[in-house]
């Protein structure tokens, strides 16, 4: 963001609010530094500006969107369109999006098209390989030892990955990596980024994973994994998104009836939508309950 426009923004805000300078700029700057800084003729420490947000009581992010127009960053827009048109199954669009910007100068770009690359690989295959097209998002979430909260949004799509390159085994020391950064953002207050979200559908794939390449052990343990994620710091996406996976985990290694029910609950919560939020939990349920009725058979 342009230093300029930072202290623009910031007057802009204050106006909309009713604010006087001194309401928001007491203990922190001069006035004379204030309307120089508002004018956008002053840099302003980061520490600074943190204060002074505090008392507009915008977050980083508010304030980065409302300085873009009310605009979000290319990034979490491209993250949040292909999101929607997975979540529908509209892959044409997501093929056509990735068409038009793997190529692109710009890094977000070209992470998202990985990432769109894999989510349609994926789809239709249990088994995934490093591809020039979806090196970028693999590389980057590889060799970076700290996820951000966008990051760890997008990690789960790489699971496949890991175990086809690197073996099932290599997902355990993934899975400690994951469970780390999230850990990062848990406060004594709750979850203030939603990042549980990111967990559950985290082992949800990873339980998929584990299901497609046989490893049953392995995904048995996801249930106390699932278990373990309290709802006092969990809002209403992570509890629906939690009670489908435990679903799916009763269906192959605990109580049938008891899975069935968990499902149920949330597959016609789903299907009251219109249209629907995510035809892919439809698709998911659907697989899962023929191949678990195969596994049980197996075993009795």
């Amino acid at each position: 963001m342009i230093m300029a426009k930072i202290g623009l923004t910031v007057h802009e805000i204050r106006i909309n609010k009713g604010l006087t300078q001194k309401e928001v700029y007491a203990g922190i700057v001069s006035r004379s530094f204030a309307n120089r800084f508002e004018k956008g003729l002053n840099d302003i420490s980061a520490s600074k500006l943190f204060s002074i947000l505090d008392n507009l009581a915008v977050s980083l992010d508010e304030f980065r969107f409302i300085s873009q127009n009310y605009q979000s960053a290319p990034y979490d827009q491209a993250l949040l369109f292909i999101t929607q048109k997975y979540a529908a199954q509209d892959f044409m669009a997501i093929s056509e999006w990735v068409h038009t910007h793997e190529k692109s100068p710009y890094s977000y770009d070209k992470l998202v098209s990985s990432y769109a690359t894999i989510l349609l690989t994926t789809y239709e295959n249990v088994t995934v390989g490093i591809t020039p097209a979806t090196y970028d998002i693999y590389q980057h979430l590889q060799s970076t030892p700290m996820w951000t909260t966008q990051e760890l949004k997008v990690v789960n799509v790489i699971i496949p990955m890991v175990a086809t390159t690197s073996g099932i085994k290599a997902l355990d020391e993934f899975t400690v990596k994951m469970e780390e950064n999230c850990g990062r953002y848990q406060t004594d207050l709750g979850d203030p980024f939603n990042v549980l979200n990111s967990l559950i559908e985290f082992y949800g794939v990873l339980m998929q994973t584990y299901l497609n390449f046989e490893d049953y052990q392995r995904a048995t343990k996801i249930g106390s994994k699932l278990t373990a994620i309290g709802a006092k710091k969990m809002n209403w996406d992570g509890i629906l998104a939690k009670q489908f996976w435990l679903g799916i985990w009763e269906l192959y290694f605990g109580d049938w009836l008891k899975g069935n029910q968990l499902l149920d609950e949330v597959i016609n919560l789903e299907k009251r939508q219109s249209p629907r939020i995510d035809n892919t939990l439809l698709t998911i349920y659907k697989v899962r309950l023929k191949a678990a009725t195969k596994y049980r058979q197996k075993r009795t």
